[in-house]
C-alpha cells in the first residue's frame, strides 16, 4: 500500500474529519465533491479508532489538521500512518480497498496535461506537483473515481488576482486565532471582555466559522504568552491591553490603552504591558517580543497589537511575520474595539489581511471617532 498516496489524499480532509458533524460534512462535500468526501469518511471511519489509541498518531493527525499545507507535519503524519498500518495489516488491506474503489480509468483529453489515469495496488500512475487538491476553479469530485486531475492546474495561479474578489482561497485549512489579554493591577480598566465577545459574535455569524478556532488567554504573563504560542499553534495572534511609548503630553485621546501619560523624552521606556505572577505590570520590550515571534515565523501569519504606541513593536515583529498591525499613538478604548470588530468581520468573511486592516480603520471612522489613522499595517520586507 502506498502510504504517501493515502497521506496526500487524506490530509486535506482532516480539518473537516477531525470536527465531523453536519455542518463540516456539508462544507466538505461542497469543497471537495460528495464522492471524494464519502471516500474520505469511509477511510477515516476505519482508521480513526486505531489512530485514537496511539497518542503519537493522534497528535500527528491533530497537528496536520491545523496546518495541512505544512510539509513537515505531513511527513510526520505519513510516518505515523506507516507505522500504524504495518502493525495492523488487516486495517491496511481494508483502507487500500476503499482507496481503490472506482479507480481512475479516464484517458487524458485533448489538453496536453498529464493526468492521473489509474490506481493499481494503491499506486498512482503519473506525476503530481504540489497538492492535488489545490486546484483553482476545479471540483475534486474525480477523487471518487471519475474525471481527470491535471498536475499543472494544481500549480498554476493567475498572475494578477482579482482585487475585488473575496480571498476565500487563503483559508484552505482551519486557522487558529489566539487572543491574549492583559490588564494589570493599578492600570486603567479596559473593556477587553467586550472586545473579545465582539470577536466571538463575529465568528458565530461568519459563513466560514468552520475554518477558524478562537482561543483566549487572560491576565497573560510573558510565560503564558510563550506557552500559548506553543500549545495553540496560532496563525493569527491578537494582543489586547496597555502599551507604553513616546508621545507629546496632552496629545492623546481620552480613555486610552496606555499605561500612563508619557513625555516626548527619548529616554522613556517602550513596550507592551503584560502581567507578572502577582498581577502587577510587567513591561516587555519590542526587541523581546520580536525575538519571540521570530521563533514562530513558520507558523504565525498575522499579529494584531491592539494597544497604544505599539507601532515600534509592530515594526520589529514584521521583520519575521508577514503582517503586523500596531498603533502609532495612544488609541482610545472605543476606537480599539471598533477596529477589532471591523478587522475580524472582514477576515472571518474570507477577505485578505490588507482589506481587513482597511475595514478596521473604516469602522473607527464610521463610528465617528477621529482615530482612523492610528492603526498602521506593517509587512515583512520581501
Amino acid at each position: 500500500m502506498d502510504i504517501a498516496l493515502l497521506t496526500t489524499f487524506l490530509v486535506p480532509f482532516l480539518p473537516f474529519l477531525m470536527k465531523f458533524g453536519e455542518k463540516a460534512s456539508e462544507k466538505a462535500g461542497e469543497k471537495f465533491g460528495e464522492g471524494a468526501w464519502t471516500k474520505a469518511v469511509g477511510i477515516w471511519s476505519k482508521l480513526h479508532p486505531t489512530l485514537e489509541a496511539k497518542d503519537d498518531a493522534r497528535i500527528a493527525a491533530e497537528q496536520v489538521a491545523m496546518k495541512p499545507e505544512s510539509e513537515a507535519r505531513k511527513a510526520v503524519f505519513q510516518e505515523e500512518l506507516d507505522t500504524l498500518l504495518k502493525e495492523n495489516l488487516d486495517l491496511a488491506k481494508e483502507i487500500a480497498r476503499i482507496l481503490q474503489e472506482d479507480a481512475f480509468s479516464n484517458k487524458p483529453n485533448h489538453q496536453s496535461h498529464q493526468a492521473i489515469e489509474q490506481m493499481s495496488g494503491g499506486t498512482a500512475v503519473g506525476n503530481v506537483q504540489g497538492s492535488i487538491f489545490n486546484i483553482k476553479n476545479s471540483s475534486i469530485t474525480n477523487m471518487a473515481g471519475y474525471g481527470n486531475i491535471y498536475y499543472r492546474e494544481a500549480s498554476e495561479q493567475p498572475s494578477e488576482p482579482d482585487k475585488n474578489a473575496k480571498d476565500v482561497d487563503q483559508f484552505q485549512s482551519v486557522k487558529t486565532i489566539l487572543v491574549v489579554a492583559a490588564n494589570p493591577k493599578g492600570t486603567t480598566p479596559l473593556r477587553l471582555g467586550e472586545e473579545v465577545r465582539s470577536l466571538q459574535r463575529g465568528l458565530e455569524r461568519s459563513q466560514y466559522r468552520d475554518r477558524f478556532v478562537l482561543t483566549e488567554r487572560w491576565a497573560v504573563t510573558a510565560m503564558d504568552m510563550r506557552r500559548a504560542l506553543l500549545d495553540c499553534q496560532p496563525q493569527i495572534v491578537h494582543f489586547s491591553g496597555h502599551g507604553v511609548g513616546i508621545e507629546d503630553v496632552g496629545d492623546e485621546p481620552l480613555s486610552t490603552r496606555k499605561l500612563s501619560v508619557v513625555s516626548n523624552s527619548s529616554t522613556e521606556p517602550e513596550g507592551l504591558m503584560f502581567e507578572d505572577e502577582t498581577g502587577q505590570p510587567k513591561l516587555v520590550s519590542a526587541e523581546a517580543i520580536a525575538s519571540l515571534f521570530g521563533l514562530f515565523s513558520d507558523q504565525v501569519e498575522c499579529v494584531v497589537l491592539n494597544a497604544c504606541y505599539s507601532e515600534v513593536q509592530a515594526r520589529a515583529i514584521a521583520q519575521h511575520i508577514p503582517y503586523v498591525v500596531g498603533m502609532k499613538r495612544a488609541v482610545g478604548d472605543k476606537a480599539a474595539i471598533e477596529f477589532a470588530i471591523g478587522f475580524y468581520d472582514a477576515l472571518l468573511a474570507g477577505r485578505s489581511i490588507e482589506f481587513a486592516y482597511k475595514l478596521g480603520c473604516s469602522a473607527i471612522q464610521m463610528a465617528g471617532i477621529p482615530e482612523q489613522l492610528t492603526p498602521v499595517l506593517k509587512q515583512k520586507p520581501s
